[in-house]
């Protein structure tokens, strides 16, 4: 489980997070954490929240984003609001650092998981150059974080289907969705 203050590097995407609300110190309402990316190319790839309301406030920068068919740019103290089950997509779209909070209401255990994950094997250079991740262990992943997160392509119905016995190649394989090494191995923001 994920602390309040726990900051996680991805050096493969150039992003820092640090966890300022949790499932548990929220009571279930609100997983916040602060997101600071720094400038290039990488986007945030398209995704939906099938039970969760994400907004994004901006602090820094400037916020690029695709909500459903909108696109546009954040600038600091801006709040862009994303409703549940609708895809989105976001990336730092100026020339110096971003930083936002991203807000999830409400807050999923499973969401920790997801971000202790991704940003573990980011550390370990486990993710493709694109920041995503390998298939199988996408398919592992996703298939025990979809009450959080849900990848737009392939298409759901597609996943739905092909998943679960990617997820069991996967886990045959050596994937997990929660590696021992990456649990808590955040630290302590300053």
């Amino acid at each position: 489980m994920i602390k309040v203050g726990t900051m996680m590097d991805s050096p493969q995407t150039g992003e820092r997070l640090v966890i300022r609300s949790t499932a548990e110190s929220s009571n279930g309402k609100l997983f916040q954490a602060e997101l600071t990316a720094q400038p290039g190319s990488y986007v945030v790839r398209s995704h939906l929240h099938p039970s969760q309301e994400e907004s994004f406030v901006v602090l820094e920068g400037e916020y690029g984003y695709r909500i459903g068919d909108r696109t546009g740019v954040g600038h600091p103290g801006e709040t862009i609001v994303c409703p549940i089950r609708v895809s989105h997509a976001q990336w730092n779209a100026g020339p110096g650092v971003m930083r936002i909070y991203y807000e999830h209401r409400p807050a999923l255990e499973s969401a920790e998981l997801f971000f202790e994950t991704y940003f573990g094997l980011s550390r370990d250079a486990k993710l493709l150059p694109s920041g995503d991740m390998h298939l199988l262990q996408a398919a592992v992943l996703l298939t025990a974080v979809s009450d959080f997160i849900r990848i737009t392509s392939p298409p759901l119905l597609v996943q739905d289907l092909t998943f679960p016995a990617l997820a069991a190649i996967g886990r045959a394989r050596g994937y997990r969705a929660r590696y021992p090494e990456y649990a808590g191995s955040g630290t302590p923001a300053s």
